[in-house]
């Protein structure tokens, strides 16, 4: 049904009950539907105070700040964590550039002679080993890794982009914190992983490729002696050839005069990243969180890690950025294949984050948000007709108590039955009856006024089918009620008849229209 035929439809309706036919409704009916429509505007008023005031809660407000309580946690989380992880990656670059600066006095070499040394390069990778099992026993990660600027073979086709090192890898990662982790050799000379028996990754290689490692020519233009000031956390980097995606800390390997000697840091996996941050146990919808970077109107999923429900989603390419509109409440992100409301903080990792804004946002997907709140409006829309036919059911009880008594009592007035009550207006009106049945003259002492009385006869051919029917039964002495069950129909349908019948038969009370059947001939009356 259109907007303008619902409106003409309830215009039509309310003339309709503010018609001039006062038997449209009864007595009865007319309560049932005040009480009714009272108590709609009544349920109607106070949810509007209640929602003014905000004491009726919001679904909006209510998730928003369910988001904000568990945003707070998450976001101390990741902080405190990634905290401590630069303080590990700082811890082991000074380790390691004692470690290589030691090693090198020992055999009376210097940095510069590294490149196309492999036995110099194969002793500080030996070197670097048990420091970078340590601290992958000791930190919160899921790898650890050594970058030497230096090469095996200067006078390979890729050597310029090839650089030496180890990197170590966790490959149970079954929990945050695995007690007896199982060791992946991935990068470093083949003598120094098979000396230490450990399995090599299936994805091994002799060296790094610095083209897929972005953070060492970062490092390496910023690297300072003050270590706390230079390190870096990279936007997300694929393991090429796995599943795996990760963030590296990477910090840089300084000698005491001052030489870069490479990076060093820890990787967070984003197996590790879903263990170690998980979502606390909580009331909202499938809630993913993120830490992504954000570019201006764009959040970038993709160059970060993510936890909670759809994350396998967010590794994905479809969210590769959410296009961001601020709301009041939540906001929306939006993507071509599906759009979330949720909220952010902006959260510093490192010093040299540079372009790299990260944020910390927690995110649902906007049909599940949706469905929450219609399923909030559905209960108080149940609530609301329940109430209603509470109300209905408590004006059927007034009207058995209080409305149908008063109703009996005047249909036994409209018989000439009339006797006293308990309901003083009704025992009033009996009184003044009984005293104007008194005062009156008795109706075989009244002199007919001939000339009504000739009216009467002859309009009573006016009077239509249904009207002569109610005549008639008048004239066979039957009282209202009586007529009324006598044809099958309402009272009320009775009273309205006898309106038109006394004006067209021009006669102003039932005395009257009594008084000219008494009248009539008995031919007359047999008239249909």
């Amino acid at each position: 049904m259109k907007f303008n035929e619902f409106f003409e439809y309830h215009r039509k309706l309310y003339r309709l009950l503010r018609s001039q036919d006062k038997n449209l409704l009864s007595f009865k009916g007319r309560m049932h539907v005040y009480i009714l429509v009272l108590s709609a505007i009544l349920l109607g008023c106070t949810f509007f105070l209640l929602s003014f005031l905000e004491v009726l809660p919001s679904e909006k407000n209510d998730v928003a700040n369910q988001l904000e309580v568990l945003l707070e946690d998450y976001d101390r989380s990741i902080a405190t964590s990634f905290s401590k992880t630069a303080r590990h990656g700082i811890l082991l670059s000074q380790r390691l550039s004692a470690a290589f600066e030691q090693e090198l006095a020992d055999r009376n070499a210097d940095f510069a002679d590294l490149s196309d040394n492999p036995k110099l390069i194969e002793a500080l990778e030996e070197r670097s080993y048990s420091i970078l099992e340590q601290t992958l026993q000791l930190a919160d990660c899921s790898g650890v890794f050594v970058v030497l600027d230096a090469t095996v073979n200067t006078s390979a086709p890729a050597s310029r982009l090839s650089r030496a090192g180890v990197y170590l890898k966790i490959a149970n990662i079954n929990n945050s914190d695995p007690i007896d982790p199982i060791l992946l050799f991935a990068r470093g000379m083949h003598e120094v992983g098979s000396r230490h028996k450990h399995d090599f990754h299936n994805r091994w290689e002799l060296e790094f490729s610095i083209s897929r490692l972005g953070m060492f020519e970062t490092l390496k233009n910023s690297a300072v002696p003050d270590l706390s000031r230079c390190f870096f956390f990279s936007p997300r980097i694929n393991f090429e050839g796995t599943w795996e995606n990760m963030i590296m800390l990477g910090v840089p390997l300084m000698s005491r005069n001052g030489t870069f000697m490479g990076i060093c840091g820890l990787e967070i996996n984003s197996l590790y990243f879903r263990l170690a941050f998980p979502l606390e146990a909580h009331s909202l919808p499938p809630t993913t969180g993120l830490l992504a970077c954000r570019e201006g109107a764009l959040l970038a999923p993709a160059k970060g890690l993510n936890s909670g429900a759809y994350a396998d989603n967010f590794s994905s390419s479809f969210s590769a950025s959410l296009h961001t509109e601020r709301k009041e409440k939540l906001n929306r992100y939006v993507s071509p294949q599906e759009s979330f409301v949720g909220l952010e903080h902006e959260i510093t990792l490192s010093p040299l984050d540079g372009a790299n804004r990260w944020v910390v946002a927690l995110l649902i997907p906007e049909s599940a948000h949706m469905f929450i709140i219609h399923m909030k409006y559905m209960k108080m829309a149940i609530f609301g007709a329940v109430f209603l036919v509470l109300a209905y059911f408590l004006s059927y009880g007034i009207s058995r108590r209080f409305i149908n008594p008063i109703l009996e009592r005047i249909d036994a007035i409209t018989a000439g039955k009339a006797e006293r009550t308990e309901i003083p207006e009704i025992d009033d009106l009996i009184e003044y009856l009984s005293r104007e049945e008194q005062a009156a003259p008795h109706v075989a002492e009244v002199q007919a006024d001939m000339t009504g009385y000739t009216t009467f006869l002859k309009n009573i051919e006016t009077l239509s089918k249904a009207e002569r029917a109610v005549f008639n039964l008048y004239v066979k002495g039957l009282s209202a009620p009586e007529i009324a069950e006598e044809l099958h129909v309402t009272i009320h349908t009775v009273k309205s008849h006898n309106r038109r019948i006394y004006a067209k038969l021009n006669i102003s009370s039932r005395k009257e229209l009594l008084l000219f059947i008494n009248m009539m001939k008995p031919e007359d009356k047999l008239q249909d």
